[in-house]
């Protein structure tokens, strides 16, 4: 291979490193049910499969992810379903 290409692999897998870190560093501010939450998110579940799978109310989902999106500082669902994917959860 290239040494120009080689260069731009080894660049990109960093870049990839340091955004799976970054992204499971704020993770690691949640609690673990706020962290059972993300997975879910992460999986597509709706809120009803959510509470279903974890054992809790609707509204208590709900409560959790806007817990997570302030905690966190995104607007939706699918930014936590992102940022659970760079973490490499989902």
């Amino acid at each position: 291979m290239a040494p120009k290409i080689t260069r731009r692999l080894m660049d990109r897998a960093a870049a990839e490193a340091g955004a799976q870190e970054r992204a499971r560093a704020s993770l690691r501010t949640l609690s673990p049910r706020e962290h059972d939450v993300v997975v879910a998110i992460a999986r597509g579940h709706t809120n009803a499969e959510i509470a279903a799978e974890l054992y809790m109310s609707v509204p208590t989902v709900k409560a959790h992810i806007t817990h997570i999106l302030t905690k966190l500082r995104l607007g939706n669902r699918t930014q936590i379903a992102l940022l659970a994917h760079d973490a490499n959860l989902a």
